[in-house]
């Protein structure tokens, strides 16, 4: 971990349905020694930030199993995870304690290192959007000052709506997997192969 980090945490939302899978994905096998999709948006974000916010949901027991033993996990259960995700990034907004707090979600594998470090390198008193060809992607990260604006928020906002109208930039990354998420089967073996 980058002693330049150690003052940043991460927010990974793993709490869904996987309904548009068609099985559960944060378990599925990805990656080399035996990971899965979450194990590995873990492990590329513990590399860069000082704690991981794990906020699970849907077979929460499974998740809560599996991480209770690092310390460096803090697992938060969401009760309400079928109002939507935004619920979701409440819960573990309630548990930030640092300056800075990067949100991604957990079935995005193959964000590198190089994304979080160009991101707080940058970071200000606003919030940071990572971009490639003009999209924006995930992680972003926001500055301590707005997480109670996002807490404050209805349940049914849509964060990307909400983050967009506070004050905040874009940087541009060289690499799409900022973009690169997995729904469907078809984005799975996608992504399986490229992991290779």
């Amino acid at each position: 971990m980058d002693m330049e980090l150690h003052q940043c945490e991460c927010l990974i939302a793993a709490a869904g349905l996987s309904s548009r899978m068609g099985k559960w994905k944060a378990m599925l096998p990805f990656g080399e020694s035996n990971q899965t999709i979450l194990d590995c948006s873990i492990a590329n974000a513990l590399n860069c930030v000082s704690r991981v916010i794990l906020v699970t949901g849907y077979r929460g027991e499974e998740l809560f199993a599996r991480y209770k033993n690092n310390k460096r996990i803090k697992i938060i259960h969401n009760p309400d995870y079928k109002k939507g995700l935004f619920s979701s990034l409440q819960s573990g907004i309630q548990q930030a304690t640092s300056d800075y707090l990067f949100i991604t979600h957990g079935d995005m594998p193959l964000i590198s290192k190089e994304v979080f470090i160009n991101l707080f390198t940058n970071r200000g008193d606003d919030i940071v959007f990572p971009v490639y060809q003009e999209k924006a992607g995930h992680p972003v990260l926001l500055n301590h000052r707005y997480y109670q604006h996002i807490l404050n928020a209805p349940v049914e906002s849509r964060m990307k709506a909400l983050l967009t109208a506070l004050p905040h930039r874009f940087i541009s990354v060289s690499t799409h997997n900022i973009h690169l998420d997995i729904d469907t089967p078809q984005q799975y073996q996608y992504l399986c192969n490229k992991a290779l």
